[in-house]
C-alpha cells in the first residue's frame, strides 16, 4: 500500500466521539429553552389598545403655500435742486465819438475833523528839592496825600546838596506813600526815617531816628520804606554812590 492509502485506513480506524458532542449540545440548547420561557412568565408581555385618532382630510384646493412677504416699494429719487444761474454781466455802452464830456461835479467840502482833544491829566506837584540840611514841607505833603489817602509823607530832607532831579524824588514819595499803612492811634504822632538809596534803587541802612512814642507806629513807618526797595535807580546823570534821605511820616 501507498502511504495515501496508509492514512485512508488510519482514518477509518478512528471513531469520533459523536454521542457525548451531540448530548452535551441537546444539553445547551435545552438549558438556554428554559432561561427564555422562565423569563418570559416572569414578565408577561403586555399589550396596549389601540388609540383612535381623528383625522379631518382637506380639499387639495384648501392648502395654499404662504404668500411671500411683499418688498417695499423703492422711494422716489428727489427731485434735483435747481441751479441759479448768475446772470451775465452786461457791459456798459461804449461811448460815441461824438459825446460830449460834461465837467465833474464838485463835491462839498468836507469839514475836517478835529483832533481828538487830550484828556488833561491830574496835576503834577511842583517837588522843589532841599539842598543839604533843609525841609521840604508843602510838595512832598501834598504827594504823599494824593498817593497813599489821608496818611503820608509830611517832609523830607536830603545829605546831598547836589541832588537836583525833582521828578524822581516825586515818584520816590509816591511808591513810599503806597505802601505806609498807618496805624489807628488817638495821639499825633510822627516818626522820622533815615535811609539811603543806592545806584541800583536798593533802599539800605534804613532806620527810626525820631521815634514816635509808639513802637507800632514806628515799625509801619519803617515797614513802608523797606517794602519800597528797590526804588527806580538813580539818574545816570547824578555823580554819587549814593543818596540819603530823612522822611517824616504823618
Amino acid at each position: 500500500m501507498d502511504a495515501v492509502g496508509n492514512i485512508l485506513a488510519e482514518r477509518r480506524r478512528d471513531h469520533a466521539p459523536w454521542a457525548p458532542a451531540t448530548a452535551l449540545a441537546a444539553l445547551l440548547h435545552a438549558g438556554v429553552l428554559a432561561a427564555f420561557l422562565v423569563s418570559a412568565l416572569a414578565r408577561p408581555i403586555r399589550y396596549s389598545a389601540p388609540r383612535a385618532v381623528a383625522v379631518r382630510l382637506l380639499p387639495a384646493g384648501a392648502i395654499r403655500a404662504p404668500a411671500p412677504p411683499q418688498e417695499a416699494p423703492p422711494a422716489a429719487p428727489s427731485a434735483p435742486k435747481p441751479k441759479i444761474e448768475k446772470p451775465p454781466v452786461e457791459e456798459p455802452p461804449k461811448p460815441s465819438k461824438n459825446a460830449v464830456l460834461l465837467p465833474a461835479k464838485d463835491d462839498k467840502k468836507k469839514k475836517p475833523t478835529p483832533p481828538p482833544a487830550s484828556k488833561p491829566g491830574p496835576p503834577q506837584p511842583n517837588v522843589s528839592l532841599p539842598s543839604a540840611g533843609e525841609e521840604a514841607t508843602g510838595p512832598a505833603s501834598s504827594v504823599a496825600g494824593a498817593a497813599g489817602g489821608s496818611a503820608g509823607i509830611g517832609s523830607l530832607k536830603l545829605d546831598q546838596a547836589d541832588f537836583k532831579y525833582p521828578v524822581y524824588i516825586e515818584r520816590m514819595v509816591q511808591i513810599i506813600s503806597l505802601n505806609w499803612f498807618k496805624p489807628a492811634q488817638t495821639v499825633q504822632t510822627n516818626p522820622i526815617v533815615h535811609f539811603q538809596i543806592e545806584r541800583d534803587g536798593t533802599i539800605t541802612d534804613a532806620r527810626v531816628v525820631t521815634p514816635s512814642g509808639l513802637p507800632f507806629v514806628d515799625r509801619a513807618a519803617l515797614r513802608a520804606v523797606l517794602a519800597s526797595s528797590p526804588l527806580p535807580p538813580l539818574p545816570a546823570e547824578y555823580g554819587g554812590p549814593h543818596l540819603g534821605i530823612q522822611v517824616v511820616f504823618e
